[in-house]
């Protein structure tokens, strides 16, 4: 009976000494899961801050405006109608308003959407606008090739001994199409009253001065320069002669744009018998050797006042 008690300790005791070592190990392995736990999502964050961080410097970010709700064309932009975002400066327009001052109280040019990131392009003041301001549009003008919707020229005319005038100064191309028939293309211009008159009178002039013609010139930073003076003289005559007869106008664009188109012609035809090849065009397709008629009685003196200006 002893040795069977103290067997029975001695099994007991290992027994509970076996447990306690596993709960002290339980609790060890425990601890140690808990901590390493800890410490690899305080590394996580840590690598993740560092990576948001880089990921900021290398791609800054800039604070832009968008629309709260869809606009109509017309409509004055309130200070409800904003709401601040942020884009990346890669992405960011370059025209993009940043300041919500600057578009406060600013009408809408067209119809936007909701979410459309706001640009001084698509508003523009009331006053910027006045009541006779009009959408024209010119087929008598040389256009450069490259010229693009958006850029800012000059309307210049030059004449046959050399004299070249500005006509219209900086004018921003609303619109542009370039035709591949000959023909020199479409320009669409924003002009007031007066603008238009100038124009009026430049074309007459240049339709009555054989040789004469109009072409457009390019700002490199309209940003930066300055618009240039205008120094073409308007013709009171020719004022006269279109308020007497408004279909002038349309006669000296036809003139014009019939001298263009054989210009091109010819310019084609060159250029395929200098490669050896015959001529494309037929010679005299368009007669437009002379000037039109203005008037019976007022041509002659159109012309001798011209004649004195150059």
């Amino acid at each position: 009976m002893i040795l069977r008690s103290r067997r029975y300790r001695v099994i007991l005791g290992f027994t509970l000494g076996f447990l306690l070592c596993l709960v002290v190990s339980g609790l060890g392995f425990y601890w140690y899961l808990t901590n390493e736990g800890m410490l690899s999502r305080e590394k996580l964050e840590s690598v993740r801050t560092e990576a948001v961080n880089e990921y900021i410097e290398n791609n800054p970010t800039g604070l832009i405006y968008i629309l709260a709700s869809d606009k109509k064309a017309g409509e004055v932009l309130r200070d409800t109608d904003f709401i601040a975002a942020e884009i990346g400066i890669d992405y960011m327009p370059s025209d993009a308003i940043s300041d919500i001052s600057h578009a406060l109280g600013k009408v809408v040019r067209c119809d936007v959407k909701a979410n459309t990131c706001i640009t001084s392009s698509l508003i523009y003041s009331e006053d910027e606008y006045p009541d006779d301001m009009r959408l024209t549009e010119y087929t008598v003008i040389n256009l450069p090739e490259k010229l693009e919707p958006g850029q800012f020229i000059d309307i210049r005319i030059m004449f046959p001994n050399g004299l070249d005038y500005i006509v219209l100064s900086k004018k921003r191309v609303i619109d542009l199409a370039h035709t591949g028939d000959g023909n020199i293309g479409k320009v669409w211009l924003y002009s007031v009253e007066e603008e238009i008159l100038r124009m009026s009178s430049a074309i007459v002039d240049a339709s009555i001065v054989q040789g004469a013609f109009l072409y457009a010139v390019p700002y490199v930073a309209p940003d930066i320069q300055e618009a240039a003076y205008k120094t073409y003289p308007v013709n009171s005559e020719v004022y006269d002669l279109i308020a007497e007869n408004p279909n002038i106008v349309t006669k000296a664009i036809t003139e014009l744009e019939s001298r263009n188109r054989e210009l091109f012609e010819n310019i084609i035809n060159n250029m395929q018998q200098n490669s050896g090849k015959k001529a494309i065009f037929f010679e005299n397709s368009i007669e437009t050797g002379h000037s039109f008629q203005l008037t019976e009685n007022n041509t002659e003196d159109t012309d001798n006042d011209l004649d004195g200006r150059l």
